[in-house]
Formats: structure tokens, C-alpha cells, sequence
């Protein structure tokens, strides 16, 4: 016997109601085990046929050399081309195609990478979609030169090289959740003015950055991007009328709730004709008039900001920046500039980006330590960093952090416009290469012998 909280506990009783337990379980092996086995051959096999699909899927890197004139809002053509690139989305991969096929949807990473300082554009698709991403990004910026090269990340290790190399990066998260915008292009363009040469480009302190890089360290911006359907959008309706004070609808219950409602539903009704039930008066809720008028100017403008994202094709994505060096040229503030970045998208009333996922140096229990860092906080940082290291070079989704204030990313083509587009003629950044002469197509009627 055992004493909580001021009551008495058979410990002797719990035991043997354990041991009974047990027993029982061992004696009907023959139900649970199965079962237990099904599911774990069933998760087994869709893994090995996911590894299988993804080992034979040829992916091709794509280098984009912006033209030496854009005449147009180059946000706004990448808007468009990120409009064609979720047409790359067919509802979902069907069931037998990923069970038999190991079939995930297809993804697409957009880099702008600085080597040096010499800085690039990057698009990284398979094999069967390069044609098409081409065709897509000439439709916009046709004086653009569009090439394949060589995966510019084997200028580094494949593995993580702590002896030579130090690494510092991070994948962002959102502050807010996936319904609220950032703040866009547009209200650049519009801070700029309507001359060409005179607008703003959210890109323009980054790629200066990025050319002032020494020989030796790699800064690398990395946009992972997924077409995703409207699910997303049935979460942002309900921030929607909760904002307006519109009732919530409460959820469908599950299947076997539903299928057991119809046998009681008919018992209710044999005993109502036999007068020994009788159903209770259900309270018909009126639909309480939301008044907009009770919404500040300020939240108005969030709730179109609001509407206005739910109402675009939208990306499941990842952002993930890293800083690569040798020891000797290492400079651990050069990632900053990526957040600085990021700090220009930022509204108190709307949403931006923060850092989630990193090569943080603190260890579990680090405000008990005197330095911060914590137990055991070096080979967590190194641990962070090859973490990083291999995501990047696999250019992997991220993981969820763990914390439930931080959000997954979900980005519209005018967001993902915003963070990855064609530098406009006003952005002067001495290491950024053009398009040094204007090509064109030979005449149709061109004799061939």
C-alpha cells in the first residue's frame, strides 16, 4: 500500500492487473500480431519503393543569365512563371502509383548562389521537365540565356568536412500561420515609383552581398518548392471568420461515429412511435450578421491581404540558406544577410520569416551553465551542421521544428515572385554576370543544304 495525494493505492492490485494484461495479450498473440506485422510490411515496402523511385529520377541543373534589359516589372513575369510551374500538380498521386511505383510529386529547387562572389540563378528540375521550365522562363524573360551545367555544390565535400570546412545556415519558418501574406513585390514597385530605373527590388542587398564574398566561401539561397492543392486554403477560411466573428463550422465526425449514429438514429425512432422516447427540441442557431464596421482600418486591410492569398496557386516550401567556407576565411555573420533580407518582407500586422531549424551552438539545459551553451553543446552544434550540410545538398523538405509557434511555409506565386526573380537593370551588383549580346532565332525558310 502507497499514499498520493492523500489516498490510498494497492500497488499489489496494479501489479496483478499488469501481469493479467499481459497474459492475455500472450494468449491471443494470434489476433494482434498479425496486424502488427501487416502494418510494418505495409510501411516497409512503401519506403523501399519510394527509395527506389527516387534513385532513378535524373534531375538536370538549369543556370539562368538574366538579360542586360528587363523593361518590365521582372517580379511580375515571375509571377507568371511560377503560375506554369504548378501546373505541374494533377490533384495528388493516386494510390496504386505510390504503392507500387514508391510516385511522390514532383518538386523544383530555385537557388541563387554566390561562389566567391561571382553570383548565379539556379533552377534544379528532372530530367522530363527541363523542356518546359525552358520554354516557361524564355515566355517571360526571352533575352535570357538558359543553360545545364554541372552541380555547383561539388566545389565543396559531398560529406561535411569539420577539419577544413565550417558551416553556419538555417531553414526559415513563418511567424504567423500560412494565411497571411508577407509583404510583396508590389508595395516595392509602388515605393519606387513608376519609373523603371527608380523602383525598389527586394533582391538588390542580398546580391550586392553576395559579390562582396571572398575567394573560398559559398553563400547559398535555396527555395524547395512543392505544388499543393486547397487544403491549405480550408485552414485560412477559418482565420477568415474568426475574424469577422463568423461561427466556426464543427468538424465531420469520423466514419465509424457516422456509421454507428445509424443503428441508434433507427432504435430512437422505433421507441418515439412506441411513446417511451421522445426526441428533445433542437435550438435552431440564427446566423449572427457579421458587422465589418467593427473592424479597424488596419484589419480590413490584413483580412483583403488575407482573401486576396487564399485566392492564388500556392507552394508547400522550404527556405534554407548556408554559409560554406574554409576555416581560414570563415565569417559566421556572412548568413545575417539572408535575414536581412528577410527582415524587408516584414509587417507587424501580417507575416515574415525567422529562423527555425539551425547550426545553433546551444545544448539541452543551457541556462543552467554559466557560458550558455549547455550539456554537451559542441557535438550538438557539429551534429546541426552536417544536419544542414546534407539538406541542402540533397535539397530536402524541412522537418518540423518541434516548436508549435512556428508555421510550415506556404507560399503563393507572388510571394515566392517576391524572394526569386530576374534582377531588374537596377540592381548594380558588380559580380552578377549578363547577357552580353542579344540572340535570335534563323529564319524559318533558312536552307538546310
Amino acid at each position: 500500500m502507497v499514499y498520493f495525494l492523500g489516498t490510498m493505492i494497492d500497488t499489489g492490485s496494479i501489479f496483478s492487473a499488469f501481469g493479467r494484461g499481459f497474459l492475455l495479450a500472450l494468449e491471443y498473440w494470434w489476433v494482434w500480431l498479425p496486424v502488427f506485422l501487416a502494418r510494418t510490411a505495409y510501411t516497409q515496402w512503401l519506403d523501399y519503393q519510394k527509395e527506389k523511385y527516387l534513385s532513378s529520377m535524373k534531375w538536370t541543373i538549369l543556370e539562368i543569365i538574366p538579360p542586360p534589359e528587363i523593361l518590365y516589372s521582372s517580379p511580375k513575369a515571375a509571377e507568371s512563371f511560377f503560375g506554369w510551374l504548378h501546373s505541374s500538380y494533377g490533384g495528388g498521386i493516386k494510390w496504386k502509383d505510390q504503392m507500387f511505383g514508391g510516385k511522390i510529386p514532383d518538386w523544383f529547387s530555385l537557388e541563387i548562389v554566390s561562389n566567391g562572389g561571382e553570383t548565379h540563378f539556379y533552377i534544379r528540375c528532372t530530367e522530363g521537365q527541363r523542356n518546359s521550365v525552358e520554354a516557361a522562363l524564355f515566355s517571360q524573360y526571352p533575352q535570357a540565356e538558359i543553360r545545364p551545367v554541372e552541380d555547383y555544390t561539388k566545389l565543396v565535400p559531398a560529406e561535411f568536412d569539420p577539419a577544413n570546412y565550417d558551416v553556419a545556415g538555417n531553414d526559415f519558418v513563418c511567424t504567423q500561420p500560412p494565411a497571411y501574406p508577407i509583404k510583396s513585390w508590389q508595395e516595392f514597385e509602388d515605393a519606387g515609383g513608376k519609373d523603371e530605373y527608380a523602383r525598389l527590388d527586394p533582391l538588390a542587398p542580398l546580391l550586392e552581398i553576395m559579390s562582396a564574398l571572398q575567394p573560398g566561401e559559398h553563400l547559398w539561397l535555396q527555395y524547395v518548392i512543392r505544388p499543393t492543392g486547397g487544403d491549405w486554403v480550408k485552414d485560412g477560411q477559418k482565420v477568415v471568420d474568426k475574424m469577422v466573428g463568423r461561427e466556426e463550422k464543427p468538424a465531420e465526425p469520423p466514419f465509424l461515429a457516422r456509421a454507428l449514429s445509424i443503428p441508434v438514429s433507427f432504435l430512437q425512432f422505433i421507441f418515439s412511435i412506441l411513446g417511451l422516447y421522445t426526441p428533445a427540441e433542437e435550438k435552431k442557431k440564427e446566423d449572427k450578421p457579421f458587422n465589418l464596421g467593427a473592424l479597424t482600418p488596419a484589419d480590413k486591410l490584413v483580412l483583403e491581404q488575407i482573401q486576396m492569398k487564399l485566392a492564388k496557386l500556392a507552394f508547400k516550401s522550404t527556405i534554407r540558406a548556408v554559409y560554406i567556407a574554409r576555416k581560414e576565411v570563415f565569417n559566421g555573420a556572412r548568413t545575417a544577410s539572408v535575414t536581412g533580407m528577410m527582415k524587408q518582407l516584414f509587417a507587424n500586422n501580417l507575416n515574415t520569416f525567422k529562423p527555425g531549424n539551425g547550426t545553433g551552438d546551444k545544448g539541452k539545459l543551457a541556462w543552467m551553465f554559466p557560458n550558455g551553451k549547455g550539456f554537451m553543446a559542441a557535438e550538438k552544434t557539429l551534429e546541426k551542421k552536417k544536419g544542414m550540410y546534407s539538406a541542402y545538398m540533397k535539397r530536402a523538405f524541412s522537418p518540423p521544428t518541434g516548436n508549435p509557434k512556428d508555421f510550415p511555409l506556404i507560399l503563393t506565386t507572388e510571394e515566392l515572385a517576391t524572394l526569386w526573380h530576374m534582377p531588374a537593370l537596377n540592381v548594380k551588383a558588380p559580380l552578377l554576370p549578363r547577357v552580353q549580346a542579344k540572340k535570335g532565332q534563323p529564319p524559318s525558310m533558312l536552307p538546310t543544304r
